[in-house]
């Protein structure tokens, strides 16, 4: 998936819901979807608060390297950045017990 939005702090909110409905069709877990929605934020600040910064794109895809894992890159005037969001490790019985 590739968005195209103007750079605003005002844009990340509403990248952030289309990179969720995305992760939500490809049924990605929810955990994984929150924690893609914060890489987002992440990677969005600088560019959205730096003066001359116009535009970005946001790339979402499976991660090359680590299965079920959904890379997110972010592109704008000749900056770069991207990370890895991993598929949560599987829940055990001791993390749902309370602590004694």
């Amino acid at each position: 998936m590739y968005v195209c939005m103007p750079a605003g702090l005002d844009t990340v909110r509403c990248t952030q819901r289309v990179v969720a409905a995305e992760l939500r069709l490809r049924h990605c877990p929810a955990e994984q979807i929150a924690d893609t929605q914060r890489v987002v934020a992440d990677l969005l600040d600088t560019p959205c608060r730096t003066a001359g910064v116009s535009q970005y794109g946001l790339t979402i895809q499976q991660s090359p390297t680590a299965p079920g894992a959904i890379r997110v890159s972010v592109n704008t005037d000749g900056m770069s950045t991207q990370r890895e969001v991993p598929t949560p490790r599987p829940r055990t019985p001791a993390d749902d017990s309370p602590e004694l």
